[in-house]
């Protein structure tokens, strides 16, 4: 199934830049119009650029704050559909 029919918007753009930081390689998950067959090795894949960008980029005090949150939820709703 394509992500885009899987994820949000907000979701889409969230990971495109969390792929964008940490693995520019697999942006084309995101561009292809086509179905791709994502499996729980690349689900995992994507869940790890969202876990770089919450460990690089989040966690700055001791409340999450709103973008912590968002990148915790990706994680989430990823594993829910690839794993």
């Amino acid at each position: 199934m394509m992500i885009k029919k899987l994820l949000s918007k907000n979701s889409i753009d969230l990971l495109r830049k969390c792929i964008e930081n940490h693995n520019k390689e697999l942006l084309y998950i995101i561009d292809l119009e086509k179905i791709v067959d994502i499996d729980p090795d690349l689900g995992n894949d994507l869940r790890d650029c969202v876990s770089d960008e919450l460990i690089e980029h989040g966690f700055n005090g001791d409340e999450p704050n709103d973008y912590d949150i968002q990148l915790e939820s990706l994680i989430d709703e990823i594993g829910r559909h690839y794993l």
